[in-house]
């Protein structure tokens, strides 16, 4: 992991920066003296509230506003980034919509969302970030995926194929992008109460299936994240804190 400096300390983009998980990740970041840009679409409070926290923390960051479906607007975020900290360490992609529904109620438009949003919006953003990466010669990338993604999950057919796509994605680009030094990885993060999970899985649902009956706390799912970036030997992997069993 890049080291800072007196007048550049290492950066971190969290797309996603202003829901439940990335906010964790985001503070944990801060907490470890990085800057730390905070993507949101429409929560601009909780971004603002996060960005406080790190800088009471004694790190420093930034919000950024962006439709995660407008190249425009993630290239302009990427571009205003770049400009401002002069470099990019490691990129967090922590963003997923959920419907749950089974197949046959689901609607081309709800199965377009999930799809739109959860893969091709990563899509789009490491298509912004890849000429940085590549001038660079290093970098870290963590995506935030999902164990539906590896097993499937009853009503979860669009949300399943979205992160499964997202596990595909990721390990063709460790491979593209291992001669610029640039690392990808996926997690897992397990389940966590947010307005994501909250209406789509009860808890017994959740819980239940776990073989510890127990979530991993959120405190350590932003530190794996952070020693994934930080571990320069390992790409193109999926590391599950998942401990749910069918």
């Amino acid at each position: 992991m890049s080291t800072s400096t007196k007048f550049n300390p290492p950066c971190a983009l969290v797309a996603g920066g202003s829901g439940v998980i990335g906010k964790a990740i985001a503070q944990h970041f801060g907490q470890h003296r990085w800057h730390v840009g905070i993507q949101y679409w429409t929560n601009q409070d909780s971004a603002k509230e996060i960005s406080q926290d790190i800088h009471a923390s004694g790190g420093t960051a930034t919000i950024y506003q962006a439709n995660i479906q407008d190249p425009v607007q993630i290239q302009r975020m990427v571009a205003q980034c770049i400009e401002e900290q002069q470099r990019l360490d490691a990129l967090i992609w922590a963003i997923g919509i959920a419907h749950s529904r089974l197949l046959a109620q689901t609607t081309p438009e709800s199965w377009a969302a999930q799809l739109t949003t959860n893969l091709t919006g990563c899509f789009r953003l490491l298509h912004a970030v890849a000429p940085i990466f590549e001038e660079q010669q290093f970098g870290t990338i963590v995506l935030v995926g999902s164990l539906s993604g590896a097993q499937g999950r009853t009503g979860q057919s669009a949300y399943a194929s979205s992160k499964a796509g997202l596990i595909g994605l990721m390990k063709s680009v460790a491979k593209e992008w291992a001669p610029w030094n640039i690392r990808v990885n996926t997690i897992f993060p397990g389940w966590h109460r947010s307005p994501l999970s909250g209406k789509a899985l009860s808890r017994a649902d959740t819980l239940g299936s776990h073989v510890l009956t127990t979530r991993p706390a959120i405190t350590d799912v932003a530190a794996a994240v952070y020693q994934l970036a930080a571990m320069e030997g390992i790409s193109g992997q999926v590391w599950n804190m998942d401990s749910r069993v069918e």
